[in-house]
């Protein structure tokens, strides 16, 4: 004689009465309170936030997806911690962008609302210790990622070889400046510069210009055989590739805006797309990512930052064509890695949702 479990009858009853019982509990995965505010510039905020249940080890500069609500929709973002491991609280920093939907989402909140958030992923992460030099390279929201790498090495007591290039347009922008000239003077070994764009520089840790030929001798570290981090937008990462590829020893680059994707180079045609554990069959035009076409008959599968980085959104494909439209290159072949935001069908489809 055999037995088998059977899962507890109402579930739903059994979640509504933790809920109340364990504020903040959810069964869809941890939950983070929204403790305190500060701002960061003048358009951009630090958010501090307490998870209801503590995030696994994790590396500066990964990120976090969060999930929240806005006139009954649900959205989700993705935000780079910007606090040490190990901490209790965790911090984000984010820019709040005019008719932004998680800026809308802020203009609401008030200590104690509360976001889904993901398990930390991605990031980037120096990888040769024996580099003569680190280099940390931003521009706009693309400092979140380098503070996290500079805190940490302050903490470590390890900033001598660290340097950190910062652009923003002007300098009211800019994010941790008071911070990152403390620890310039603590330790005289960090190089820190302020890169201006559309001001005049007025001190001495303050540059002018953008990222070009010109500008390279006033980078507070020299590329030459140099480990380099850089994150910014996209044209910003694909200037600190093209100038300092020749010097660097390695590049790492992250850009938080969405790549470029190539629609397939053939006329749109409607396909099946079948979904296996539901068992349902929608009809998807061959032009559009695989996400959006199941956003737009109104399903809502699992994803976070829409740019193929994260890979919440992946599934696996038991059968037919997918091209993946960062590189348009096509994928006959059954697939566990297919990532729907950044895929689209080339022929009728198969997956795992």
């Amino acid at each position: 004689m055999s037995f088998a479990l059977a899962p507890p009858p109402f579930r739903p009853a059994w979640h509504y009465w933790r809920g109340l019982l364990q504020p903040g509990w959810s069964p869809y995965g941890n939950t983070a309170r929204l403790i305190r505010r500060e701002a960061a510039s003048a358009d951009s905020e630090t958010l501090w936030l307490k998870p209801f249940e503590r995030l696994r080890d994790w590396q500066p500069g990964q990120h976090l997806s969060f999930g929240f609500e806005v006139d009954g929709r649900r959205f989700q973002r993705s935000f780079t911690l910007t606090s040490l491991p190990g901490q209790r609280e965790i911090a984000i920093t984010v820019r709040k962008v005019a008719g932004g939907r998680f800026a809308d989402w802020l203009s609401e909140a008030r200590d104690g609302a509360r976001l889904q958030i993901s398990e930390p992923w991605g990031g980037m992460a120096f990888e040769m210790p024996d580099a003569p030099q680190r280099m940390l390279m931003a521009a706009g929201s693309g400092i979140t990622a380098a503070i996290a790498q500079v805190r940490a090495a302050a903490e470590r007591g390890q900033l001598a070889g660290l340097s950190l290039a910062y652009w923003v347009r002007e300098r009211a922008e800019a994010c941790f400046v008071e911070e990152l000239r403390a620890l310039q003077a603590r330790f005289p070994d960090f190089q820190f510069r302020l890169f201006l764009t559309g001001e005049a520089p007025a001190a001495a840790h303050e540059a002018e210009g953008r990222l070009d030929e010109a500008t390279l001798a006033a980078l507070p570290g020299s590329p030459q055989g140099a480990e380099v981090l850089a994150c910014g937008p996209t044209g910003f990462v694909a200037r600190v590739e093209a100038l300092l590829r020749e010097a660097a020893a390695r590049i790492a680059t992250e850009s938080f805006t969405p790549p470029v994707l190539r629609v397939p180079d053939v006329p749109a045609a409607a396909v099946q797309l079948t979904l296996l554990k539901s068992g349902r069959t929608l009809s998807i035009p061959t032009d559009t990512p695989l996400l959006a076409a199941l956003e737009a008959a109104g399903l809502r599968p699992e994803h976070g930052c829409r740019q193929g980085l994260c890979g919440r959104c992946t599934c696996a494909k038991a059968s037919g064509v997918h091209v993946d439209l960062r590189d348009d290159s096509a994928h006959p072949e059954a697939s566990t890695s297919l990532k729907l935001c950044v895929s689209a069908a080339r022929t009728d489809l198969a997956i795992d949702l």
